[in-house]
């Protein structure tokens, strides 16, 4: 279970919430996306359906990498990974990803079980999840934003409630709320430590803790 941090000094405090910058990864759209598309048989249309975004907005992700948030990232190269453990062809991947979308995809790797469309998680994403989980991981909203590749003053809004969430922040949520909490019926936390994975984001997390089964 995750350890709650309690008690830290002022100084640690203050040393912590120095460093506001978001974990960042490697570009990734204009160099893997237009071959894991081809790859999965998707159009721009299709990859947008995929993060519940439109033709146009997928677009211009690949082609001027606008729209890059590491939540997007983290879950193309999770779908990637997939891709090329399985022996099934990728246009079959490509269809049965598509029919279901990031975030079942996501919380489907999580819980170690074949994907399908009808797994649509039943929890809400709102601000008492964000701040429970961060709670539960013991982590400042200047850590949590971190790792989930955001500007420090990100996790303040979601937890105010005016916050929006788009499908991949939504699948990263739900994975974090199934890992950190042993009360979940598909609860399976990772192996590493979340302290080691608080200072290598989100990326790191899925990397460890996903196991995409297709």
């Amino acid at each position: 279970m995750p350890t709650v941090q309690k008690g830290l000094s002022h100084g640690e405090r203050t040393e912590r919430s120095r460093d506001r910058s978001p974990i960042e990864t490697p570009d990734l759209f204009g160099e893997l996306l237009p071959t894991l598309r081809d790859t999965l048989g998707w159009t721009q249309a299709d990859l947008g359906a995929f993060f519940g975004v439109s033709k146009l907005t997928a677009h211009r992700w690949e082609k001027q990498h606008v729209g890059e948030t590491e939540a997007r990232k983290a879950a193309l190269r999770l779908v990637a990974g997939g891709v090329e453990a399985s022996s099934a062809e990728g246009q079959e991947i490509g269809d049965l990803l598509l029919d279901m979308g990031v975030v079942p995809v996501v919380t489907a790797a999580l819980c170690r079980r074949p994907p399908s469309p009808e797994m649509q998680p039943d929890e809400p994403v709102d601000w008492r999840m964000v701040f429970g989980v961060r709670n539960r991981l013991g982590w400042t909203q200047t850590e949590f934003a971190k790792f989930m590749g955001v500007t420090h003053s990100v996790p303040a809004v979601w937890e105010s409630g005016d916050g929006s969430f788009g499908d991949a922040i939504r699948a990263a949520l739900l994975a974090l709320d199934l890992s950190s909490d042993p009360d979940q019926p598909d609860y399976r936390e990772p192996t590493s430590a979340w302290d080691t994975l608080k200072t290598q984001g989100l990326q790191a997390f899925y990397d460890e803790a996903l196991d995409l089964q297709i």
